[in-house]
């Protein structure tokens, strides 16, 4: 298990069930508050317990808290100094102050879990950088972030990895170039797990090196680096990978073939599938999937989107899609011979789904209900909307009403307990959506509208009987709305592309 994804992995449900065992197992320890622990290590002094503690690497330190209550948060404690430093270099000096300072301490160095480097300054050497990182190998560190918050020019300042860096978990690189990361003779990092490339300039030869010497790796997060063209091609990829995400490239176009078969269960894309076609193994077995295509679909078909997915899609159980890829992930599409339904037409596993919509009109709307027709998502138990942040106001016409009031089987979302649309505007189309979902969700259990008008305006085009139902479900509470975004129930996915 991964320090960090960087953006979730695993199943939908995992922050649910964790939940739940820690209320269980809160009840019974409140039980029997004077009971002896049931393993004798429990009931060591704290001392000797943090002294046990500093012989595990930081991500099974962390995992004790689950043993019991007197666990939880007793990895901080540790080391018996910080076992976290952060160094934000902010004027021309710093660096030289910094390192002369970390030059100061005693050795053996202290052992540290987590070390951040942020650069506000565009005047830091990668001779300092190289000394800022060798004193990150020296103290053992098992997180280490580079920032800089100033793209610096390409090939000024390189990232270089010592060698001595046995227990490092989790890379994190933002605004640098990597080349030459790693030294000849270099052995492979066993421990690293998690790697974040956020707008990084880097090599084809010095990516290739960096995955050839992960063969933990679990994580791979690109974000906004700097690709040449056919990157991709010639990877081998750590035979261990489970997430990959891949968002918004910059360059040349670019293809990501080859992708590992046994091992991935996630897949995240924000790009254009045009200028960056996606290629996942036949045989590959998700358990959540993003797709978020930048620009318009008209350029791709249902043959080739299909081409591109998993052959069997039933295991999947989160799925983010944006609304310029539903037309094309509701269609057949034709294998040469006879017409096949889409591969996401089998999604019995499905417990969230969220949709990234664009714009909200008429056909929109068609497009969600044609989508949920074909998907046939029986288990659906968590919807998400996120509609547009600007108010679309498309052509009226009795054609496009027609399509919009296509409706999906009677029985279709039996178990659907939760929905969440965000950035309401009191549309025609979108008082549609949650009118049918108030009738034909039977277990709804609440409707979260976020919507920066609480109070209904007057809407002329919206059909009375719709507005009336909206309006009844607030007042028996089993629709909220607010002007605010609740934090505490946010999407699977809500985490997945912050801001470069």
């Amino acid at each position: 298990m991964a320090i960090d994804s960087g953006g979730g992995g695993g199943d939908g449900g995992g922050g649910e069930k964790r939940q739940r065992v820690d209320e269980q197992r809160d009840r019974c320890e409140a039980a029997s508050p004077d009971a002896i622990p049931a393993d004798g290590i429990s009931a060591l002094p704290d001392e000797l317990r943090q002294r046990i503690l500093t012989h595990l690497p930081l991500k099974d330190a962390i995992r004790t808290g689950a043993v019991a209550r007197g666990w939880r948060g007793l990895w901080r404690c540790r080391w018996e100094h910080r076992s976290s430093v952060e160094i934000h270099l902010g004027s021309r000096d710093a660096p030289r102050r910094e390192l002369d300072a970390l030059a100061g301490e005693p050795r053996p160095r202290r052992r540290l879990d987590r070390l951040s480097l942020v650069a506000d300054t565009c005047k830091l050497k990668s001779s300092e950088l190289r000394r800022f990182t060798e004193y990150a190998a020296e103290c053992g560190v098992e997180d280490l972030h580079i920032e800089m918050r100033k793209r610096t020019l390409e090939g000024k300042l390189n990232f270089h990895l010592p060698l001595a860096s046995p227990l490092l978990a989790r890379l994190s690189l933002r605004r640098i170039g990597v080349s030459n990361m790693y030294y000849k003779g270099a052995q492979p990092f066993r421990a690293l797990e998690v790697i974040l490339l956020h707008s990084v300039a880097i090599t084809f030869r010095t990516f290739r090196n960096m995955m050839s010497l992960c063969p933990s790796l679990l994580t791979l997060d690109l974000r906004g680096c700097n690709f040449e063209y056919d990157f991709f091609w010639d990877i081998i990829w750590p035979k261990k990978l489970r997430s990959i995400t891949f968002a918004e490239s910059n360059g040349a176009s670019t293809r990501l073939d080859l992708l590992p078969v046994g091992s991935m269960r996630s897949f995240r894309f924000s790009s254009s599938f045009h200028d960056t076609p996606f290629f996942l193994p036949g045989d590959a077995v998700l358990s959540d999937l993003y797709i978020r295509f930048s620009y318009s679909m008209l350029r791709v078909d249902a043959t080739e989107f299909n081409e591109a997915l998993p052959n069997d899609l039933s295991a999947l159980t989160v799925l983010t899609i944006c609304s310029n890829a539903l037309p094309v992930a509701s269609s057949s599409y034709d294998d040469g011979e006879t017409a096949q339904l889409s591969k996401l037409s089998n999604l019995r596993s499905l417990r969230e789904l969220h949709l990234l919509m664009s714009k909200m009109g008429d056909a929109n709307l068609a497009d969600i209900y044609m989508f949920l027709k074909t998907c046939q998502c029986h288990n659906l138990g968590r919807l998400f909307v996120q509609l547009p942040k600007f108010v679309y106001k498309p052509m009226e016409s009795s054609q496009t009403i027609d399509v919009a009031r296509e409706e999906p089987p009677e029985d279709g979302l039996d178990n659907l307990m939760m929905v969440k649309i965000m950035n309401f505007n009191w549309g025609r189309a979108e008082v549609q959506l949650v009118s049918f979902l108030l009738r034909k969700a039977r277990s709804l259990h609440k409707l979260l509208i976020v919507s920066p008008n609480v109070t209904p305006p007057d809407m002329p085009s919206v059909d009375e009987a719709d507005l009336l139902f909206l309006k009844e479900a607030l007042a028996n509470g089993k629709m909220m709305l607010s002007e605010s975004d609740d934090a505490a129930t946010q999407p699977y996915h809500s985490e997945v592309f912050i801001e470069l």
